[in-house]
């Protein structure tokens, strides 16, 4: 009976595993709604985004929101640079538009000499975030026209609360002036973003604002567990765009969020709406092949009398997804981390993983340390189980003899199994229970050691030099498929073989084949996935081999 709960335990891991890593999103998936679809709604969670004034009149297809690009020749113009000790980010002339936004303390790949990661991606298709444009008046190309901006190109913000306020102006006589003001934290990914509107004409200006984002993979070859998506929070919820339904059409989403991001398990690049007004947002994909979106913020109709004024005031966060710089940024973007329906036990997991990295200075150190520490918690009752299959292998045989004797009464079966079970003192699912209560704790582990930045990039030792990458040992020869020799993910796969060939038989030949061929089919489905969690499965299988051990040779 244990071996059927072992094996059912092993089997329902792998379908988990293959479910959790192929086909379920990080969190609940939205098709993009009908253009005419609902209402904006009111979001409980975010007071300050209530109804201000009547939702906009005039509906605005997707096809004709602004999408202009930036000429090549416009990298020639000049550029503003803000140096903290976190990041350094770049202001373009034409738009005042983000042109870069490189993160310090985070780098493209593991190489020493790799660049910092940098989070404007789009770039190279010549789109740059914080486009500015007005949807009924896009002949002014205000995303695209230069502005003026400080006298100082370069400012160098330090450590500590020091902030840095930098202004760009466009005016177009007669017409419209423009500001953008970009407000700079020395010790936070956060960037303020104030757009203001002042109506120069004699006339009415009656119009919407659209402030245009681009996004672009935050990797060339993305893993299957570390995909960039659109995401947003709302209503205390957090939801995922559905990118492969984006590619056919829209998504339009006129419920108020606290926030909408662009993400993968290590960073984020998220916009909340500061202003009291009505809005929505609207995404597309620009480039199918490239994955390639656009995600405008489309205010409300708005009329300005001539020379009156309007400001819209907007939170950016550009940066890692660590909870301390998210709680510091509010708004509820912590809830970007999602560890799904473990992270009641994730949560403490990475806390007590980060405190142990505190002392040990290596985070494969810690999750050895870590793992350790659940196999005690569990010791006890998994010692229970092992004593309990043990003693189920000495009474198969007995078990044999009623079956074959009792094989054509199913009710006398059942009666003498129950005696000799009692005889015995054997519990047939005494070791269900330690299984059933360290699932929680393998997929906590799992979902925590593949979405948590703070392994990103950290080495273990030898060929390992990231834990959250695929274990590979490059040997000068290219290997089909895996490119090097996968070694900590093979011993890993004999440990198990080991483990599996002293754990007691329970008489069934064909339980006991299925049994031997997991390890197999760990291995190969284990080759892929971060060796942070393949060194946490090989310290576990050592773990249980020196218990089972202990128990074979104690238990008479």
């Amino acid at each position: 009976m244990e071996k059927r709960a072992l094996l059912a335990f092993l089997l329902s891991v792998v379908i988990l595993l293959i479910w959790d890593f192929y086909f379920t999103p990080q969190n609940q998936q939205v098709k993009p709604p009908a253009q005419d679809s609902q209402s904006v709604r009111e979001d409980k969670s975010t007071p300050s985004q209530k109804q201000a004034v009547p939702p906009p009149s005039v509906n605005i297809e997707p096809k004709e929101l602004p999408q202009l690009r930036l000429d090549k020749a416009a990298t020639a113009f000049k550029k503003w640079t803000v140096d903290s000790p976190l990041y350094v980010a770049e202001i373009l002339q034409p738009g005042a538009r983000l042109f870069s936004f490189k993160l310090k303390k985070h780098r493209e790949s593991a190489d020493k000499n790799s660049p910092p990661m940098e989070l404007v991606t789009a770039y190279p298709f010549g789109y740059l975030p914080c486009a500015v444009e007005l949807i009924n008046s896009e002949y002014l190309n205000l995303s695209v026209v230069p502005y003026s901006g400080p006298s100082v190109t370069r400012a160098v913000i330090g450590d500590g609360s020091e902030r840095l306020s930098w202004s760009f102006e466009k005016t177009i006589p007669d017409v419209v002036y423009v500001r953008k003001k970009f407000d700079w934290q020395s010790n936070s990914y956060v960037v303020d973003l104030g757009v203001e509107l002042k109506n120069l004409s004699t006339r009415p200006l009656e119009d919407r604002l659209g402030l245009s984002f681009y996004f672009l993979p935050y990797l060339k070859h993305e893993p299957s567990f570390n995909r960039s998506r659109l995401v947003y929070f709302a209503e205390r919820e957090r939801h995922t765009v559905s990118l492969k339904n984006l590619r056919k059409e829209a998504f339009v989403l006129k419920t108020p969020v606290s926030w909408l991001g662009y993400e993968n398990n290590y960073f984020i690049q998220a916009i909340v709406p500061m202003s009291e007004e009505v809005y929505s947002f609207v995404a597309r994909t620009l480039n199918p092949q490239e994955n390639l979106l656009q995600v405008v913020y489309l205010s409300s109709a708005f009329k300005l009398k001539p020379g009156e004024d309007r400001l819209w005031k907007f939170r950016l966060y550009l940066g890692p997804k660590e909870v301390k710089e998210l709680k510091k940024a509010g708004h509820s973007l912590v809830a970007s981390i999602s560890y799904g329906w473990v992270s009641f036990l994730a949560k403490p997991l990475l806390k007590g993983l980060v405190w142990l990295y505190r002392y040990t200075h290596n985070y494969g150190i810690a999750i050895i340390i870590l793992t350790m520490v659940i196999k005690l918690l569990f010791w006890p009752l998994t010692h229970k189980s092992y004593q309990s299959m043990q003693k189920m292998k000495k009474i198969q045989p007995m078990i044999a003899q009623l079956r074959e004797k009792y094989k054509d009464d199913r009710e006398r079966l059942n009666q003498e199994l129950l005696a000799l079970y009692r005889t015995y003192k054997v519990n047939p699912m005494g070791g269900c229970l330690p299984i059933i209560l360290q699932i929680p704790f393998f997929f906590a582990l799992y979902r925590m050691l593949y979405s948590s930045v703070e392994l990103r990039h950290q080495p273990f030792c030898l060929w390992i030099n990231d834990l959250t990458a695929p274990d590979r040992l490059y040997v000068g020869v290219h290997i089909p498929y895996l490119g090097g020799i996968p070694v900590l993910t093979i011993l890993m796969g004999i440990s198990m073989f080991v483990q599996q060939k002293m754990t007691p038989s329970m008489g069934d030949p064909r339980q006991d084949k299925l049994m031997l061929l997991m390890p197999v089919v760990f291995t190969i489905f284990f080759v892929n996935f971060p060796s942070g969690l393949v060194l946490y499965w090989f310290v576990n299988n050592l773990l249980s081999i020196v218990q089972q051990y202990w128990i074979n040779r104690t238990v008479k």
